[in-house]
């Protein structure tokens, strides 16, 4: 599966569980990732199934979740190529409201490493967040949120 596949909210909840759950050193409960997110615990949990039921999450419920191998690969993929393109659009084009979502998700494996090339991002085919502390990285990637 590759990121291409998942649309830019299931990126978002992804995204969202990979920071909570390493934030806590533990898995994401649903409250903590609405909370990330402002919506309603109860999409989120509906989220989480399907997440489980396609192989990305690993849930319980009243327990949390947790990205699976595949999850997490796709997850910092997502993660990486949108932290190229809000780079990209705020320090070299000067805007500040591209929708790095969007346009990340259609972004080649080719086209984020030359991006990458040009900005002289840290990161290589996935994000480090949240384990690394680099300017580079978006603001939503940091440990502290």
């Amino acid at each position: 599966m590759s990121g291409g596949e998942l649309s830019k909210t299931a990126g978002r909840y992804l995204s969202a569980i990979l920071l909570v759950s390493a934030r806590e050193e533990r898995p994401a409960k649903t409250g903590e990732v609405a909370d990330r997110l402002d919506v309603d615990p109860a999409t989120v949990t509906e989220r989480l199934a399907d997440f489980a039921e396609r192989g990305l999450v690993d849930y319980e419920r009243y327990q949390g979740a947790t990205l699976t191998d595949d999850g997490e690969a796709v997850t910092r993929e997502l993660m990486w190529k949108r932290c190229l393109v809000e780079n990209f659009a705020s320090d070299d084009l000067g805007v500040a409201d591209a929708d790095a979502e969007s346009i990340g998700e259609a972004l080649s494996e080719d086209a984020a490493l030359a991006l990458k090339r040009h900005i002289d991002h840290p990161c290589t085919g996935q994000c480090s967040a949240p384990h690394a502390d680099f300017a580079e990285c978006c603001p939503d990637y940091q440990l502290s949120q």
